[in-house]
This record gives C-alpha cells, structure tokens and sequence, in this order.
C-alpha cells in the first residue's frame, strides 16, 4: 500500500472523528439553547413533580423516576437472562446450530418498536392485568418486561462474540488442569469476557434509556410517581414517551416546547454521565 493511500485512509479516520465529536457537540448545543428558556423560567422547579403547561408548571421528577424504574426492570430481566443465553449458545450448544441461533436472536433487534408496542398491547398488557387483577395492565412493569425483551439482541449477541471470541487454549488448560464446564465459564471465559460483557450491557442501557414508541403504548403516561415508589404496577411516565406524546402538541418557541427540549437535555446528560462513569471504570480495570 502506497504512502498516498496510507493518507488517505488515515485522514479518512481523523475526519470521521472530528466529525463524531462535532455532531455530538451540536445536539448538545441545540439542546441546550433550545432549553434555556424553561430553566431559566423556571429555575429549580424544574424538579418537582407537578407538569401543567397550563399553569407554565414543568416538573420533570415523576418522568426521570420513570425513566430509572422502566430501565432497572429491563436490566433486571434482561442481564442474567442475556448472559446465560450467551453462555448457551458459546459454550453448550453445538457449533453446527450456533450461527442459526445467533441469527434468530439477532432477527429481534430489526423489529420496529412500533410493533414490539402492539404486541405488548396485545399480549403482556393483558396478561399483567390479569394476574395482578388490575383494571388496566399499561403500567411500568408491563413497559419494564417488554423493554426487557427489546434490549435482549444487544447484551446476547456482544456477549456470546465475547466467549466466542476467547483463544480456545484456555479452555483447554481448564480442562487439563481438571476444571469442570460450569467451573471453567465461571472461573476463567468469564472473567476474560467480563470487560465486553460490561460493554454489552451498557450499550443495552442505552438502548432502554431512548427507547420511546413500545414504552410510550404501554406505561400509562401518568405523569406521578407511585405511592409506595416501589408500587411498579401503577401508570408511569419517562422522558421519552413524555416527549413522543407531546412535542407535537406544543408551539414551537413556546415555554412548553422549551420545557420538553429540556426534559430531552436531562435526557442527553444522563447518558454522558453515564458515558463518563463508564470510561472511568474502563480506565481503571486497565491499569489494573
């Protein structure tokens, strides 16, 4: 490969992240002048639970609570359930039907959320109801389990690429030094893979945080924070299905269309934080 090419492939790299860093700067930007009119208007009640456009009231408390309660429920379901879904098809099931598998698991991930939301109308909705003898089954464990299922592809496919990915001469010395099955994937894949494992988990962690249409069908859009707070099976609202349902409604430049900007800025910074903490965890496991 010619010098030429070489440059050519590496101001390729450069540009595209340059290009990377500035398109996330410019929605950070947007974002915030976008927004800047509700938080300077309305200050730290911001954080309240009251949302009344009406009334210029914009609390976003019982939205970012809904967030955090929809995520933890689909993590909770969606970790130990991808992990050991991963575990299955890397390391017990026959390499002849792994790509199989693989392929019908990942099949999921290319379903519209719209469609995931109609079958959980359909399905989950119901059954929720029913067995909690509820008068509706739109509530935030109905939106938690199907997010759950929607999040399942990313944490299955990464993790199983990452024990497949594990040089076989580590099993084999497993083996050799008389290790059992279970105690090799516990004792030695799975603390090599634990970093992309960590990853995978967290790229799904992403992927619940934005997730809008399904979730916006199933939770209710109750703009309050349940009492007990743990009281999962009563109507919710997150962020995202707060801005699907009314960012079509509100005037542009108004108060109100600053106050959703806002919420989706709130939105954006948990995300980098969490971007940040992540990096940081990274960094420290390297150096280890």
């Amino acid at each position: 490969m010619s010098a030429f090419q070489n440059s050519i492939g590496r101001g390729y790299v450069v540009s595209s992240t340059y290009l990377s860093i500035a398109i996330v700067l410019v929605i950070f930007i947007v974002l915030f002048i976008s927004s800047y009119d509700a938080f300077s208007t309305v200050g730290w009640k911001i954080f309240t639970l009251e949302w009344n456009p009406s009334k210029d009231k914009f609390g976003v408390l019982s939205m970012i609570y809904g967030t955090l309660s929809v995520t933890f429920i689909a993590l909770l379901i969606a970790m130990p359930l991808g992990v050991l879904t991963a575990i299955f098809i890397s390391e017990i099931l026959p390499e002849k039907f792994r790509l199989y598998f693989k392929s019908a698991i990942e099949l999921l991930a290319g379903i519209p959320s719209i469609i995931y939301g109609l079958i959980g109308i359909a399905f989950f909705s119901g059954w929720v109801s029913s067995l909690f003898e509820l008068a509706t089954g739109r509530t935030i464990l109905t939106a938690g389990i199907l997010l759950s299922i929607m999040v399942l592809p990313t944490i299955i496919t990464l993790s199983e690429d990452a024990l497949h990915n594990i040089p076989k001469k580590y099993r084999e010395v497993s083996k050799g030094l008389g290790l059992y099955p279970f105690e090799t994937i516990t004792k030695t894949l799975l603390p090599i893979a634990k970093n992309d494992i960590i990853g995978a988990i967290l790229l799904a962690l992403g992927r619940a945080l934005g997730e809008t249409m399904a979730v916006m069908l199933l939770i209710g859009s109750i703009d309050r924070i349940p009492d007990p707070f743990y009281n999962f099976l009563a109507p919710g609202q997150t962020i995202t299905s707060k801005l699907g349902r009314e960012i079509g409604e509100s005037a542009f430049g108004s108060l109100h269309f600053s106050a959703l900007n806002a919420i989706g800025f709130l939105l954006l910074l948990i995300v980098i934080t969490l971007t940040i903490i992540t990096q940081f965890y990274f960094k420290k496991e390297d150096r280890l």
